[in-house]
């Protein structure tokens, strides 16, 4: 018996892992997120498309949703999390505080603008035909004033998109753009997710190493010396107005 009760615990700790694993969380915002745009289209006035993977001159990239109509191409990137975000347009990491504990994530709008540039020169579309969408669906919250196309909710951004009266693709192109995008994107299977994931691996290792951009806002950084300890360190080039630092190594 007491065997079966650990073997039982164990199976519900794995449980609890694997649901919060960063990936299934990921692939829960997305789904409802879906869910969400799903309305937008079902009239037969555009095309969702959801969980591209497209090859790219360097690897591949991954993109969560594209609505295509004749109002627009929007492309849209998918944050499931929680804490306090605190974040601005031009800077290039953002800061999730849970608990008083700090991580650091890419700015979503420069994440998703390689995505909007992907779909642009794939498809051949004028660059006013898209538009760079980043949604939050878990219990985030802004703590600074956020950019004017990030959303924290599912209905902000369905509501968004609804609101784009301005026609700005014909019905042809909708077609077009749709045909191009399911002929382009690459078999949605593990063996795609795995290549994927491993590409992005080898970018962020990449970034990783060098280390004359600021970690902050992406510039480029001068070596300076610390006047109290004597200790050489990389600082921004836009300091004051940028404050970001990294050790020499």
């Amino acid at each position: 018996m007491e065997i079966l009760f650990l073997l039982i615990a164990l199976g519900l700790c794995v449980l609890y892992f694997y649901l919060k694993s960063p990936s299934v969380i990921g692939a829960a915002g997305e789904r409802r997120v879906n869910a969400a745009l799903g309305p937008l289209v079902d009239g037969g006035d555009g095309v969702l498309l959801s969980d591209l993977t497209l090859p790219t001159s360097t690897g591949t990239t991954q993109i969560d949703h594209i609505v295509i109509s004749r109002f627009g191409i929007f492309v849209v990137e998918t944050k499931n999390m929680s804490g306090w975000i605190f974040g601005g347009e031009n800077q290039a990491r953002w800061t999730q505080v849970m608990h008083r504990h700090k991580s650091h994530f890419q700015n979503p709008l420069r994440q998703n603008y390689h995505h909007v540039r992907v779909v642009e020169e794939l498809l051949g579309a004028r660059r006013d035909q898209l538009d760079n969408l980043v949604v939050f669906v878990g219990s985030a919250t802004p703590k600074t004033a956020m950019p004017q196309h990030v959303f924290w909710s599912r209905n902000e951004l369905r509501n968004y998109i609804a609101s784009q009266k301005r026609p700005r693709c014909t019905a042809a192109e909708v077609k077009e753009f749709a045909e191009k995008l399911q002929k382009s994107a690459l078999e949605s299977n593990k063996q795609t997710r795995q290549a994927h994931v491993q590409h992005v691996r080898q970018k962020a290792l990449k970034r990783q190493v060098d280390t004359t951009k600021c970690p902050r806002c992406g510039g480029d950084m001068h070596q300076r010396t610390n006047r109290k300890t004597g200790q050489a360190f990389w600082g921004c080039a836009r300091y004051p107005k940028c404050r970001g630092t990294r050790q020499i190594r």
